[in-house]
Parts: structure tokens; C-alpha cells; sequence
């Protein structure tokens, strides 16, 4: 198994992903979002490229089955029913319902990594999932972290990190096979004694914590917090294989 990760979806070519499972990453907090939303009972999740396909998707469905969800610069939209924070996609809001989630990141990073042979949805919160997903399905690996606005993030890169050091660890076939997923694992080994704080000293958790999101930050950072891993089938996030 060689893994490869990249640090934002910007130039990822049909190469890179071919026959391969992409494994996706929007910490802060798409793909955490995703996680508890499955987990409290959602049937799907929808990834939505924009706000206006998220729309459109909506209206396709039966209004009282769908909760929309999403943000911009961090900020719930406005008409929406749900925005970016986990605390919102509690059981009361998101059993039986579809929700479709359109964010400024990670949206658009799953919808990539979609057109891979299988697609995961990665977190903090449930990388130990991930990873057993991972292994059994047994292919090479893409890890694309969803950056912030086409450019570098800190905490997804750690998580990336984390999940190549632990495949690492989990099997000797593993090869690491782009300069990237060095970098993130030697990233994670630096930080890994106090991520919470790495994420709030990253630019976007720093961005959030002004907007007012210090416990999302918190939460997001927690490890295995839930057992379940997100699967990507016909055009949405789901629990079924």
C-alpha cells in the first residue's frame, strides 16, 4: 500500500487518485461535521460544490426530510438551516433527515475526492475508523485535506499526519510515496503532545476563536471520540457499505 496526501484538492489530477481511496480532511469542520451527523442518525450527507447547487439540490427532495447546512467566512448562511458547528447536528436536528452541506472547504474536497475508486471521510474524531476502513479495504491511499481558501492548513495537515503514522504503524507494506506525507507526519510528531492547542494556533482556529467557536475548536481536536466512518456512495456520505 503506497499513501500519498496532498495539502489542498487545487491540481489533484485523475492520476492521483485513479483506483485509489482518497481519504478526505476538513477539521475545522466539514468532515467533523460529517462524522456526527451520521452518527446522530442522518441517512446522508450531500456535498454541495456552492451555495446555489445546495439550493437546487434542496428542492429536488422533500422539503421536511432535509436539513441544509453549510457556512461562509465561518458564518452559518443566511437561510439555511444548520451551519458549520457539530453542536448544531445533534439527533434532534439530523435523525432520518438528509443534509446537505455546503462549506467554503470541504465541500468541494469531497466532491474530489469522490471520483477516487472509494472515498472516506476523515476527523480527529474518528481517524481510528478511518484507519480500520482503510485497511480493510486495502488499496493505495490519496489523503487530501481540504486547506483554507486553496492554500495550506495546519490542523488538517496534522491529522493527515497522524493517519500516515499510524498506517504506518499498522502495516510494514506501507510506503510513503510524495514529499507531502513526509512533511504532515513530522508535523503531527511535533505537535502531537497538545493538538487542541495547535488547532487553536492555527490561522483558521484562530479565525474562529474570534468568531466565537473556541468549544467547536475543542471538540474537533478530541481523537476517536466516534466510531463510525463516512463512505462515500453515489454522490453522498453515508454509513452504508
Amino acid at each position: 500500500m503506497n499513501i500519498r496526501l496532498f495539502f489542498t484538492p487545487a491540481g489533484i489530477g485523475d492520476e492521483q487518485i485513479n483506483g485509489r481511496t482518497a481519504v478526505v480532511i476538513d477539521i475545522l469542520r466539514a468532515t467533523t461535521v460529517a462524522a456526527v451527523a451520521l452518527d446522530n442518525g442522518a441517512r446522508e450527507i450531500i456535498p454541495a460544490a456552492n451555495l446555489g447547487d445546495a439550493t437546487s439540490i434542496r428542492e429536488k427532495l422533500d422539503r421536511s426530510t432535509v436539513q441544509l447546512g453549510g457556512e461562509r467566512e465561518g458564518r452559518k448562511v443566511e437561510g439555511f438551516d444548520l451551519g458549520n458547528s457539530p453542536f448544531e447536528y445533534d439527533r434532534e436536528a439530523v435523525e432520518n433527515k438528509t443534509v446537505i452541506l455546503a462549506t467554503t472547504n470541504g465541500s468541494a474536497a469531497i466532491l474530489k475526492g469522490g471520483e477516487a475508486k472509494h472515498c472516506l471521510s476523515c476527523a480527529f474524531v474518528n481517524l481510528t475508523a478511518t484507519l480500520d476502513k482503510i485497511l480493510k479495504i486495502g488499496n493505495d491511499v490519496s489523503i487530501i485535506c481540504a486547506g483554507n481558501k486553496g492554500g495550506f492548513s495546519l490542523e488538517d495537515a496534522l491529522c493527515g499526519g497522524m493517519l500516515v503514522d499510524k498506517l504506518l504503524a499498522a502495516d510494514n507494506a506501507v510506503e510513503l510515496d510524495n514529499d507531502a506525507a513526509f512533511v504532515a507526519q513530522g508535523l503531527y510528531h511535533k505537535h502531537r503532545e497538545n493538538l487542541e492547542d495547535a488547532l487553536h494556533k492555527s490561522d483558521h482556529g484562530k479565525y474562529l476563536d474570534n468568531l466565537g467557536f473556541a468549544k467547536d475548536i475543542t471538540f474537533c481536536a478530541q481523537e476517536d471520540h466516534l466510531t463510525i466512518c463516512p463512505v462515500w456512495q453515489s454522490g453522498r456520505l453515508t454509513l452504508q457499505e
